[in-house]
């Protein structure tokens, strides 16, 4: 076989020479021709129909925000415009490797032949062979034996006709078989309005689209629509770019040649689309299109459009700035033509139910319904009621969506279960269905009215305006479905919204739907109210009375307006008689009336009072009114033969209360003090060593208050009245086995309890705590007794022999710190002498 001139093998051909001997390969090599050596450098990028080493690509990262904010520039709402996407530019941006035509993709018929092309030739019959003929820049090809064939400017079909012509001619019993190996690379120029101008290489196969990828598209300005080919100075094509990425046509994105050029212009016409469509947007439109093409190209409507109420905001030179009401049924303002700078806003329809109910609370049913035929008695049944529900009071709330005021009907669904009572639904009405128990469910989501209905001004419109309109506009709309389950929740959570509306209802011609009742009843507070609505619906509605209800007389206050003025008038009920008396005999309650009821006088009350320590039988008692402490002891069987009664710690709530506020009022006087910097103007004091009064100021605001009152133990014990003490609700008595000590606490070096001795004095004990330290006052030494007394030796500066008689077991020797310097000694003292008098009581207690 005759060589063949510049003949490069194909990769298959290189992989299956690649697995045969050495020797096997270099015959081969010389009946087909070409350097063995081509084995080792060939690439695969070289032998590929695809050389993306040549093409060029221009990666380009694109910034939707900048583009969108460059196009909305033009938009006549440009603050909205903004917000939006620019429509088309994705196509461009975020590649990393170029857009080039498949190896696999067939070569088209009418594919022009060039230099750089390569035709592959196989040979069947006589002789065979495969050849990989290149085209030259003389645009020859050479076949093998039969010399050189100019093919340049031809097509592909044509090519394959004379190839085989030429055999047919000068070759017997051979027959050609041609296709093509590798495409040129061809350049072509970019200018306009693109992101890189210039020259760009392609490959052969390249299209519009890929060259525009490749280079990194189009500008901010440029157009999408309107990109032309220019084929030697005349335009061959307008490409439009939306042709593609909105209908998927590619009629108009033809092939390139060597030599074109690409020109984008700027875009005319920018419009914005925004709301409920598909693909809200910044898009270019051409001249004539109108706002029926740009919803095409937004994808259409979404289904909560509402699309009769479109708005089209344009600008022009005679009128300015105008809105358009465009309808989707009218084909007029649908065919309006856009000018650049128009801005399409498509809002939502109200996504309102128009034949639904409202079902809300303590049943087990959906919280929205179909009304179509239904009612009362279809919904309220022995399966949907929950075991808490209250069958004695239930709602159906009535208003239409063009009603200005709200209907109540107030039912028992014990009623309608067995059948006595029953109402056809309507469109737009709620049922509130509540529960039995009396604890409230608290949601912080809904907040509740203002809850005083004895001011004119009931409730607060303002601050709940908002929550009004919110309930008003979400009652029968799809956001009902995001609504938490409210079978467990209160009567004011459940009323709350409908009081809400009932207060933003009431003007000077209809009065509030509203009435109180406050006391003795399962739920107090506020409830819709009905047309001759009675005194017993209100209490029905309040859960019913409680056992502690006085029947015999109830409070009702009312409202009076006479000449102008504003009065209340209260007046006796006797409730038995009342809620006894048939229908139409029973008081009415009226707009904003106050039912109280009132309490059985000395009502059973759990006072109790607790007995700690040494007691025969220590525990908590319950005690009538007037009971005295006497009395309890003796209840508790009296003291046991270990009791101190001289250390006894008794103490009241309310005087914990009281102490807790005289502490609070002393931490803010001293505060005040030391915010003066300087307590006093005279010579002779100082001014307060700031550390060692906020040391004191951090211990007393730490103080828990033990509301310790003295008492004498051993005479109430012994009987005497005078002594004795009424006792009360909380009241603790502590009896402790006191052993027979002296403490020392305060400002000496080691606080210490040591065994009572007769012989000690109170300087003796001290000096058994290592004596006084520098802050302590020894001419303020007091002396806590052990029922919480306080003694002070008569000497100023030194303790007598007659101190002795001062200490008892169990009494408690302080050493307070030295204030005697600053001025307001009197305050700084009582300050320290709170922590110390408390820290005994609490020790005391806390020994149990």
């Amino acid at each position: 076989m005759t060589k063949a001139q510049g003949f490069v093998p194909s990769q298959q051909q290189i992989e299956q020479f690649r697995n045969l001997p050495k020797a096997q390969q270099e015959q081969l090599a010389r009946q087909m021709g070409f350097d063995l050596s081509i084995l080792e450098t060939v690439n695969n990028s070289e032998i590929s129909g695809d050389r993306t080493d040549l093409i060029d690509f221009v990666e380009r990262d694109i910034d939707e925000k900048q583009v969108s904010s460059k196009l909305a520039e033009q938009s006549n709402v440009e603050s909205e415009s903004v917000k939006l996407r620019a429509f088309g530019y994705d196509t461009f941006g975020n590649r990393k490797t170029p857009a080039i035509p498949s190896e696999y993709m067939p070569v088209p018929s009418n594919y022009i032949i060039g230099p750089g092309d390569s035709v592959q030739l196989q040979l069947f019959g006589k002789e065979s062979g495969d050849f990989e003929l290149k085209v030259n820049n003389e645009g020859n090809i050479d076949i093998p034996e039969l010399g050189p064939l100019n093919v340049a400017g031809t097509s592909f079909n044509q090519l394959k006709e004379l190839v085989i012509q030429k055999y047919e001619q000068q070759k017997i019993g051979v027959s050609p078989f041609i296709s093509m190996g590798q495409l040129r690379t061809i350049q072509i120029f970019l200018v306009g309005e693109v992101y890189r101008p210039g020259p760009l290489v392609v490959n052969g196969l390249s299209t519009i689209t890929t060259a525009l990828i490749n280079s990194g598209g189009v500008n901010e300005i440029g157009s999408l629509r309107n990109i032309e080919l220019k084929r030697k100075g005349i335009t061959v094509s307008s490409f439009d770019l939306y042709d593609l990425i909105v209908f998927g046509d590619t009629s108009k994105d033809i092939r390139l040649e060597q030599g074109d050029v690409l020109f984008v212009p700027t875009a005319k016409t920018v419009v914005s689309v925004d709301g409920e469509v598909r693909r809200p947007a910044i898009y270019e439109m051409e001249q004539g299109e109108t706002v029926t093409d740009l919803l095409t190209f937004a994808g259409g409507f979404l289904p909560k459009a509402d699309k009769n109420s479109l708005q089209l905001i344009n600008n022009s030179y005679n009128s300015g700035l105008t809105i358009l009401n465009v309808s989707s049924d009218n084909s007029a303002s649908m065919s309006h033509k856009l000018r650049n700078g128009d801005f399409l806003r498509v809002p939502s329809a109200r996504q309102e139910f128009t034949n639904a109910v409202s079902v809300s609370g303590a049943i087990n049913l959906p919280s929205i319904i179909a009304e179509d035929g239904l009612s009362l008695n279809n919904l309220i049944t022995e399966r949907t009621i929950l075991s808490n529900t209250d069958l004695t009071y239930g709602l159906l709330v009535r208003k239409g969506r063009l009603d200005e005021q709200t209907q109540i009907i107030q039912f028992k669904p014990a009623e309608v279960l067995n059948g006595s009572f029953n109402i056809d639904l309507e469109a737009f009405d709620e049922i509130l269905m509540f529960n039995k128990e009396t604890a409230s469910t608290k949601v912080t989501t809904e907040p509740a009215p203002n809850q005083d209905l004895r001011t004119e001004k009931v409730g607060s419109i303002e601050h709940n305006s908002d929550f009004v309109t919110g309930i008003e506009s979400d009652r029968f709309t799809t956001s009902v479905f995001e609504r938490s389950d409210s079978s467990r929740f209160s009567r004011q959570i459940l009323l709350a919204p409908l009081i809400a509306r009932l207060e933003n209802e009431a003007s000077s011609k209809s009065s509030l739907q509203l009435a109180e009742i406050t006391g003795q009843v399962k739920h107090p507070g506020i409830y819709p109210i009905t047309k001759n609505y009675t005194l017993k619906e209100l209490v029905t509605a309040a859960g019913g009375l409680t056992e502690s209800a006085y029947l015999g007389a109830a409070e009702l206050s009312r409202v009076d307006f006479t000449d102008g003025l504003y009065n209340i008038k209260h007046q006796k009920v006797n409730l038995l008689s009342e809620l006894e008396a048939p229908r139409s005999e029973q008081l009415q309650i009226q707009s904003k009336d106050v039912l109280n009821v009132v309490r059985i006088p000395q009502w059973y009350e759990e006072n109790i009072v607790e007995l700690r320590g040494e007691f025969i039988f220590p525990g908590r008692y319950q005690i009538a009114e007037g009971e005295t402490l006497s009395s309890v002891i003796a209840r508790a069987g009296g003291l046991t033969v270990n009791a101190s009664p001289l250390a006894a710690v008794f103490s009241r709530e309310e005087l914990k209360q009281r102490e807790r506020d005289n502490i609070n009022k002393t931490v803010e006087n001293l505060r005040q003090q030391l915010a003066n910097n300087n307590l006093s103007n005279s010579q002779f004091s100082k001014t307060i060593d700031y550390q060692n009064a906020m040391t004191v100021l951090n211990d007393l605001s730490s103080v828990e208050p033990a509301g310790r009152m003295v008492i004498d133990i051993p005479a109430i014990v012994k009987g005497n009245t005078s002594a004795d003490i009424k006792v009360k609700n909380g009241d603790v008595l502590v009896i402790p086995n006191i052993t027979p000590a002296i403490s020392v606490i305060g400002e000496v070096f080691v606080a210490t309890t040591n065994m009572y001795d007769p012989d000690l004095d109170v300087n003796d004990y001290i000096q058994l705590a290592g004596g006084i330290r520098e802050y302590g006052d020894q001419s303020k030494i007091y002396i806590v007794k052990a029922n919480g007394s306080i003694k002070v030796p008569k000497s100023n500066f030194w303790f007598t022999q007659s101190d002795k008689n001062l200490l008892e077991p169990g009494d408690t020797i302080v050493v307070p710190r030295d204030v005697t310097n600053y001025d307001n000694i009197s305050l700084w003292q009582g300050a320290t002498q709170i922590l110390y008098q408390t820290a005994v009581a609490l020790a005391a207690i806390g020994s149990l």
